[in-house]
């Protein structure tokens, strides 16, 4: 069982294929596993389906099926690169190639792309938020530290619902990279929780995600877990009812 000692202990093995706690030593997570981390923190529920069971209110007011704050597990060092780890292991049964290097989208996935940079062994290149656009969603790159001609590169998110900043990035790389690049045919994701599975993108790519879950949300008079019976509580001072 995962506790919050085990979870700041748990360090990656040297060959990047497993997980060390104190003398112990583990295959990297599941899914699963990483779910009940997100749990531990506070940081991450999916509805069990169950209509005895709670669902949850968002900051927003409206009713979901599902949450993730997915920067208070990247936070740890350690927790970050394991999840890099199992991200890479993800990516590669799905036929990862040869990359130059990788990016991740400002700011969110800065750092877990970093992880995954180094550990595959190659350069991190790094965007970042157009400072002209009050909205945060347009993105650049600076040309002082460009990738060089032909660069495959890995796109890389820590957390996708809709990708619109995963597009808004590689956007950025295109326009801002002195030199043309190509792109890995798929993208490495941590978490993708859309409000429909797609995982083909609409520049060919296609979405390899770690953890997947279909997550809703609705205004609360459509909410159809409310309809099932399910009762609406706030995450941060239902915690033990939510995740029960």
């Amino acid at each position: 069982m995962w506790t919050m000692e085990k979870l700041m202990g748990i360090r990656l093995s040297h060959d990047a294929r497993r997980v060390e706690f104190k003398d112990e030593v583990w295959r990297l997570p599941s899914p699963d596993d990483v779910l009940e981390w997100f749990k531990l923190f506070r940081a991450g529920w999916v509805y069990s389906g169950d209509p005895a069971r709670a669902h949850a209110i968002l900051h927003s007011g409206k009713h979901s099926n599902g949450f993730f704050l997915v920067k208070r597990l990247l936070s740890f060092g350690n927790l970050r690169e394991i999840a890099a780890a199992c991200m890479i292991a993800e990516l590669r049964k799905a036929g990862l190639g040869k990359v130059d290097g990788v990016y991740g989208s400002p700011y969110s996935s800065i750092l877990l792309a970093g992880d995954i940079g180094r550990l595959l062994g190659v350069k991190t290149f790094v965007p970042e938020k157009d400072p002209s656009d009050p909205k945060g969603k347009k993105m650049i790159f600076k040309p002082d530290d460009p990738a060089p001609e032909g660069s495959v590169l890995l796109g890389i998110e820590e957390l996708v619902t809709t990708f619109d900043s995963g597009e808004a990035t590689k956007a950025a790389m295109i326009a801002g990279n002195p030199y043309p690049v190509t792109f890995a045919p798929i993208v490495g994701v941590l978490v993708h929780r859309p409000p429909e599975i797609v995982h083909a993108l609409p520049d060919g790519r296609v979405i390899v995600p770690f953890i997947e879950r279909q997550v809703d949300a609705w205004d609360p008079a459509q909410c159809p877990l409310c309809a099932a019976g399910s009762k609406a509580v706030l995450p941060k001072t239902n915690w033990a009812e939510l995740a029960a």
